[in-house]
């Protein structure tokens, strides 16, 4: 008797114990509170899905869930939180409400300039809200001087988007671009030089919400000549500001350069480490400034360039995207970073 007492009570005590942990959603965080461990696991609609991608942590009290993207208008969302003794719970919790009031809208496109190399590699396109997935190949067109949308321009099947659903990364067929190779023989490059083309993005594309943006957006920007030299940092011109001002380091890069990467792949370490501030794109990309937080102490400094860092060939620092087979590559980089000293002085 007391055996199957001891049983009972245990029984009751998990029972209890699964009943005192709540599983809520909190705008784009799951949530089992109440809970110290255990696993966490959504899905996305019916039938046999794989869970969503996410991260896991413990705080305050309860086990939290993030997913990786936004949660989808109109789709239901099962929760099974399986605590580490005792039976698994679940629920289900409906995704954020659909507007009908078109918000989203494209805020721009990078490269700003209007004329882009025939070799021209991707291209960054930033919407005011979050985006439906899946719906680029068909709402993004490349169009030539007389209208007509133009085939096989971007790779197939790709589609980058940002956590926010707010950037997506296009690239052109790289095997249009690279010389030599089938694509390039047959179709040419998606760019020719010294010809015109409107980008357009079409309206009927859906956000997060499944509401179609508020206007189209058209780009039209003019071939230039193929970029085939890589950058080369010891040919930037860097003005450096005076000591005790927070005026901003100007770098001119001499070309157009990756608007994306340069908000990460440039830095400034000085006598303190390094230099926090706001980081400004200008001149269509061939500028960049870094605006101190603090003034500048007078002293020695250094910009830190990843070789990472492309221009809008996808040229890297010392390493050529298109390398022609019959071209000597006379020198290569193959450190991840490459410096330029500088120094900030007093007025005089």
């Amino acid at each position: 008797m007391r055996l199957l007492f001891a049983v009972v009570t245990l029984a009751l005590s998990v029972a209890a114990a699964a009943q005192s942990v709540s599983l809520q959603l909190d705008g784009n965080i799951f949530k089992a509170v109440g809970a110290s461990a255990g696993r966490l696991t959504v899905y996305a609609g019916n039938g046999d899905v794989p869970p969503l991608a996410g991260t896991t942590a413990v705080e305050k009290g309860a086990v939290v869930f993030r997913p990786v993207f936004p949660l989808a208008a109109g789709v239901r969302y099962r929760v099974v939180f399986a605590p580490v003794n005792g039976a698994a719970i679940e629920k289900t919790f409906d995704g954020p409400a659909r507007q009908s009031t078109p918000v989203a809208r494209v805020e721009r496109i990078y490269p700003s300039a209007d004329v882009l190399p025939s070799n021209q590699l991707r291209l960054y396109i930033y919407f005011s809200a979050p985006m439906s997935r899946g719906e680029a190949e068909q709402r993004i067109h490349i169009l030539d001087d007389a209208g007509r949308v133009l085939r096989s321009v971007f790779l197939p099947g790709q589609e980058l988007w940002d956590p926010s659903n707010r950037r997506l990364t296009m690239t052109l067929d790289p095997g249009r671009i690279k010389r030599d190779l089938a694509s390039n023989r047959a179709m040419g490059p998606p760019i020719a030089d010294g010809k015109r083309y409107t980008l357009l993005v079409d309206r009927e594309w859906h956000d997060a919400n499944g509401v179609p943006m508020i206007e189209s957006f058209r780009k039209a920007f003019r071939g230039g000549p193929a970029v085939r030299q890589p950058p080369d940092p010891k040919t930037w011109k860097l003005a450096p500001p005076l000591a005790g001002s927070r005026a901003p380091l100007v770098v001119d890069f001499g070309r157009a350069m990756n608007y994306t990467l340069l908000q990460r792949m440039l830095k400034v370490t000085g006598p303190n480490g390094d230099v926090a501030g706001s980081i400004d794109v200008d001149r269509n990309e061939a500028q960049w400034r870094l605006t101190p937080r603090e003034p500048w102490p007078g002293g020695g400094y250094r910009l830190v360039v990843d070789t990472s860092l492309e221009d809008l060939a996808g040229n890297k620092i010392g390493q050529p995207f298109d390398i022609d087979v019959f071209d000597r590559v006379t020198e290569r980089i193959t450190t991840a970073t490459t410096a330029i000293p500088f120094e900030i002085r007093a007025a005089r």
